[in-house]
């Protein structure tokens, strides 16, 4: 790989600029994906004494249901079932890391022994009093955790500010 060569991170398209004494980075340094060993993924052809056919080649009308056989690619039911629960959900936050949808695991409760408010100098109490609930979120890829505020308590935290 020379100094001159162009190379784009495949995740995030953005151009990546190498030093020349440092050598060639092993990670996109926007995105933090893996550079080298780029992930793909191999196919395994059955012989089935067709010619291989690519979509230019396939006629108007034609049937396709036999083209692929199931038992050799096993259907991604993790996938699936992470499609089928995200739909279900009124929301799914983006995921900080790895942009995925996220998943709602449950609430979290916070009492007012796990829960010191702050008193803001400007409104003269807290914006946030326990108990609070926050909705907790999963990613199915990255399995990072957040939790985001309730809808109840967004609006009681907004009431509060609001009334300074």
């Amino acid at each position: 790989m020379s100094a001159n060569e162009e190379i784009v991170c495949p995740w995030c398209q953005t151009e990546i600029v190498w030093d020349p004494e440092i050598g060639p980075e092993d990670e996109c340094p926007h995105c933090f994906n893996e550079l080298n060993d780029y992930r793909s993924i191999q196919l395994t052809v059955k012989q089935t004494g067709q010619p291989l056919r690519f979509e230019d080649d396939v006629e108007q009308g034609e049937d396709l249901s036999t083209v692929w056989d199931d038992s050799d690619m096993p259907l991604d039911s993790y996938g699936e079932a992470v499609q089928r629960i995200s739909d279900e959900q009124e929301e799914a936050p983006e995921c900080s890391n790895c942009h995925e949808f996220m998943l709602l695991a449950g609430d979290e409760v916070i009492s007012e022994r796990a829960f010191t408010p702050h008193i803001s100098k400007t409104l003269g109490s807290a914006f946030l009093t326990a108990p609070i609930t926050f909705n907790v979120y999963v990613c199915p890829s990255c399995f990072k955790v957040e939790k985001i505020l309730s809808d109840t308590d967004r609006l009681l935290m907004v009431e509060r500010i609001k009334k300074e």
